[in-house]
């Protein structure tokens, strides 16, 4: 009787370290293998600038030249890299990177979803900072993103959303991405805001608050009429391009 309460407390033990040490989300439909309570955290987030946009420079907007210009001095190489994104190199990323997404990603009704979520996957692979093209860069912040969670710019547009999806950063395989992941496929055919723009981050950070470090927008999202001071990082212009270069 003795041995079978000692084996019942060790197993009420065993159980409750997991609980608190087990890293586990139960996803729908994410493949079991990116579900491994082992893998350990990787901590830091790369010096990589990822931006989204036509290779053709007669499709960007005046105010992309000098949006991307700050990007590259504040941030300058080499010793950060960044990347650019297309159409044709985006759709070769998901087909190499995470095929199970592909048919997903080529039945979005529009462009600008798989822009949108295109983001999720690539700071998931490869780590770093995502920036909209028409984000404008006022001092290097890269000391203020959190070293070991996502880091997500706050919204000003509070009726409309929480957070914004054109300021972002993260660690490589943090496994927020992996979980607005999963929640997009619930949302398909809704507005692209929802489907995979920033009511869908939103929506899962709402679930996961603890794995966001959130950027306050006073200080890099200001609003058009909040005068300008000296705490100021960045700034979104809202050329709002993509409703017509991205449908």
């Amino acid at each position: 009787m003795k041995l079978i309460i000692i084996l019942i407390i060790l197993l009420l033990i065993i159980l409750y370290y997991n609980c608190i040490n087990e890293d586990f989300y139960d996803f729908t439909n994410i493949p079991k293998e990116y579900n491994n309570i082992n893998i350990v955290p990787v901590v830091g987030v790369p010096k990589i600038i990822h931006h989204i946009c036509p290779k053709d420079f007669n499709r960007w907007h005046t105010k992309w030249f000098i949006c991307y210009e700050s990007w590259l001095r504040l941030y300058p190489k080499p010793e950060y890299e960044h990347m650019h994104w297309d159409d044709d190199n985006l759709e070769v990323f998901i087909t190499e990177k995470y095929p199970w997404f592909l048919d997903v990603y080529k039945n979005y009704d529009i462009n600008i979803k798989r822009y949108d979520i295109s983001r999720a996957f690539l700071l998931h692979h490869y780590g770093g900072i995502y920036a909209d093209m028409d984000y404008l860069a006022i001092s290097n912040f890269y000391d203020d993103l959190s070293p070991d969670k996502v880091s997500i710019c706050e919204s000003p547009l509070k009726d409309w959303e929480h957070l914004t999806n054109a300021l972002m950063a993260s660690p490589i395989k943090n496994k927020f991405w992996l979980l607005v992941i999963d929640e997009c496929y619930k949302y398909q055919k809704e507005h692209v805001v929802l489907a995979t723009g920033p009511k869908l981050i939103t929506k899962t950070y709402d679930m996961y608050p603890d794995l966001v470090y959130v950027l306050p927008f006073n200080i890099y999202y200001p609003r058009e009429t909040d005068p300008d001071t000296d705490i100021i990082k960045g700034k979104h212009l809202i050329t709002g391009t993509w409703w017509n270069i991205y449908y």
